[in-house]
């Protein structure tokens, strides 16, 4: 690392004048003021000294490590760090070997960066700084932070493939809830579950954030009210899991949220949701563990989040930081005080997260014992899906251990309704190997011999997390494609039916663990429930679980598109909307306006065909010819018309304009030139480094300037 050089910084100066769980953070680099960038930098001892240099040694799925400085980062693209398959995290120091992130003792400052990015980074450790010269003197802005994402101002149904600004499929949406609308505005969202009080029928989203647990009112979708946050300790991790129970002597229901984290310390908080629709209050810290990953409720109708019948619930803890993170059981015959009735056997491996199975059928022989009904746990193991029968929790037995081809971590997933199959998660995946997205499904046909095959293929890489199905429908958080709904009535190909996307800035809908974190599909109304990690709660409306019920309309997804000659043709996206009963077509045709066909492009007609139970969007691509003659833009419309199968018409025509790519490039304009500006540059330098003279220079060791050089 070189001093820094002041003359390079004219322009900071001349502003100051005028004024783990998740397993991607193996392979960890290292960053310090006091490193050196000559290593691989995955030596805490020898640190490198800069992001980027950091960056360029790293591979996709590991985490930079930044101890406590002043770091230049103003060639970088803030997605390079924040949000793609690598990911820079501040807050560290070389004194505690980087092992404990605390961005308040160890400030990591980082300069160079757009201001919207603020909260991203704050999410991730860091401080804003918007020069050098602030944050040598400790001048930072602790406002709100503006946002990369625009909040909606009211609902809106998702017409012609958006919802205001949300592209959607078949899903409405009918608020956000953005992390700076919530009392203790946390810098990021977690993962959340839902209620229904069935004292009242009230529904509610209970949601993990970065400093704590909120309880949202929804019962009117449109106007979400935050009814109180319990505090907890910082974490970008924060699960919830419910349970509800009548309680016969107060001839009432009584609900506890159970909530985890993987802060040290933090034991399992245990929410008393009985005082809704007013109030809530901890319960207690269950102190056995000091922190986990995931929690997860058994033999549960998620819907109510009541005991199956003739069932009693059972509470999992996974990724403790007991046993290595071995699945834990608990009685919750206390609801409120769980007690602790089963561990997996020694040696059985770290648990991320789980789901379970209450079976009855024949597979029961297959059992230990032939318990029947038999409880089996599903427990997903970093690389491998277990399934543990554990219906004598004192002594559970590990059924069988089954892995795939190309695993990179095995997240987490769902069964299906019938409890044949498990829809399966690799987190990352698409963040290492660069592949597109892929969903698996696991046949437990034979609990002792399961099988994996590959039942979905996306089209782009971004990453999958958590799913949930309800019926014969799979609701996914998409992380930054947001909300995925799949069709699953045939478990070994899943068909994409709905979506919302709840992550737009970035745009790219690309590998990286941003975005949408959890969905929660089982609310009675039919809401839909989604956190997102930088942009809050989403409150939305679900027209998928209706599609079979309906024919739909037909239409394109615009009614204007843009296309320059050179390109050599338009594509138009036509969509199957609000329906999928029945085989439906539509007939298409090119029509001159001010373009002509044959001249300025190729005449172009045929007929659009779907299947019953088809949504995917169909393509029209009509050539368009590169004229060498200078005629300006020209238009045309496309027409669709005739459509069969009760099918009708939304948004019928679309306005296609060629722009004319031939105009001549203007002469080149003189740049002038102006010395006058220099002088004052100079002055105002001189006034900088007179400024930064007078500094205090006793700046703690631990905070360093780095730059890239």
């Amino acid at each position: 690392m070189r001093p820094l050089v002041l003359s390079r910084y004219l322009p900071l100066l001349l502003l100051a004048a005028v004024a783990t769980s998740h397993d991607d953070s193996l392979g960890a680099r290292f960053v310090s003021g006091d490193g050196t960038n000559a290593s691989t930098c995955l030596d805490h001892e020898v640190p490198c000294a800069t992001v980027q240099f950091a960056l360029q040694q790293s591979a996709p799925g590991n985490t930079l490590k930044v101890a406590a400085g002043i770091y230049d980062v103003a060639d970088l693209d803030p997605e390079s760090f924040l949000f793609g398959v690598r990911k820079a995290a501040g807050g560290y120091s070389e004194d505690n070997h980087f092992e404990v992130q605390d961005s308040v003792a160890n400030r990591t400052v980082l300069i160079g960066v757009d201001p919207r990015y603020r909260l991203a980074l704050a999410r991730q450790g860091f401080t804003w700084a918007a020069n050098y010269l602030s944050a040598r003197l400790g001048v930072f802005d602790l406002s709100t932070p503006p946002a990369l994402q625009a909040k909606p101002t009211s609902a809106a149904n998702c017409v012609q493939g958006s919802a205001g600004q949300f592209p959607c499929k078949n899903v409405d949406l009918m608020a956000q809830l953005a992390l700076a609308d919530f009392s203790s505005r946390p810098t990021s969202a977690a993962n959340l579950w839902g209620l229904v009080d069935l004292n009242d029928n009230r529904e509610y989203a209970v949601i993990g954030l970065r400093n704590g647990t909120a309880v949202v009112d929804v019962t009117d979708p449109a106007n979400p009210r935050e009814v109180a946050t319990v505090a907890g300790n910082s974490s970008a991790w924060r699960e919830v899991k419910i349970y509800q129970y009548r309680d016969a002597a107060a001839n009432r229901y009584r609900a506890y949220a159970y909530i985890t984290t993987e802060a040290p310390g933090s034991g399992l908080q245990i929410i008393d949701l009985s005082g809704l629709p007013n109030s809530v209050a901890l319960a207690r810290t269950l102190t056995d563990t000091g922190s986990q990953h995931t929690a997860y409720v058994s033999n549960i109708n998620y819907a109510s989040n009541v005991a199956l019948p003739g069932a009693q619930a059972f509470l999992y803890l996974a990724g403790s930081n007991v046993q290595g993170g071995a699945w834990r059981a608990y009685s919750l015959a206390n609801p409120s005080n769980p007690q602790l009735v089963g561990t997996a056997t020694a040696g059985s491996g770290y648990m991320h997260d789980s789901t379970s199975l209450l079976i009855t059928d024949n597979r029961t022989t297959q059992c230990d014992q032939g318990h029947n009904p038999c409880e089996v746990l599903v427990d997903f193991n970093e690389t491998t899906i277990d399934l543990w029968d554990v219906t004598n929790k004192a002594s559970p037995v590990r059924l069988s251990s089954t892995g795939y081809a190309g695993a990179e971590y095995t997240h987490s997933g769902w069964p299906s309704a019938n409890q044949r199959r498990i829809f399966v998660h690799d987190e990352l995946e698409e963040i290492r190997r660069g592949v597109n997205t892929q969903i698996y499904t696991l046949n437990i046909d034979d609990l002792r011999a399961p099988s994996v095959l590959t039942s979905f293929h996306g089209p782009d890489t971004t990453t999958d997390h958590n799913g949930y199905t309800k019926g014969d429908l799979y609701y996914v958080s998409h992380y930054r494609r947001g909300l995925e709904v799949f069709d699953v009535s045939n478990p070994d190909q899943l068909v994409e039916v709905g979506n919302f996307d709840t992550f737009l800035v970035p745009v790219a809908n690309s590998a990286g663990t941003d975005g949408a974190w959890g969905v929660y599909p089982f609310l009675p109304s039919g809401t839909l429930l989604i956190s997102d990690i930088s942009n809050g709660l989403f409150v939305l409306r679900d027209r998928t679980s209706a599609l079979s019920q309906s024919v739909g309309s037909l239409g394109f997804s615009a009614n204007s598109a843009t296309a320059s000659e050179a390109t050599g043709s338009v594509a138009l996206r036509v969509l199957r909307s609000a329906g999928s009963a029945g085989a439906v077509s539509v007939d298409f045709t090119t029509a001159n306006g001010s373009a002509l066909a044959g001249t300025d492009y190729a005449t172009t007609s045929g007929t659009l065909q779907w299947a019953t139970g088809d949504v995917s969007e169909r393509s029209i691509v009509v050539p368009i010819t590169n004229n060498t003659s200078n005629t300006g833009s020209r238009t045309l419309q496309v027409n669709l018309s005739n459509p069969t199968g009760g099918a009708s018409l939304d948004t019928s025509s679309v306005s296609i304009t060629i722009l004319d790519d031939d105009v001549a490039s203007p002469a080149p304009v003189s740049a002038g030139g102006g010395g006058g500006a220099i002088d004052s540059e100079l002055l105002l330098l001189l006034g900088g480094l007179l400024l930064l003279a007078r500094i205090d220079r006793r700046w703690p060791r631990s905070v360093k300037l780095c730059t890239n050089q």
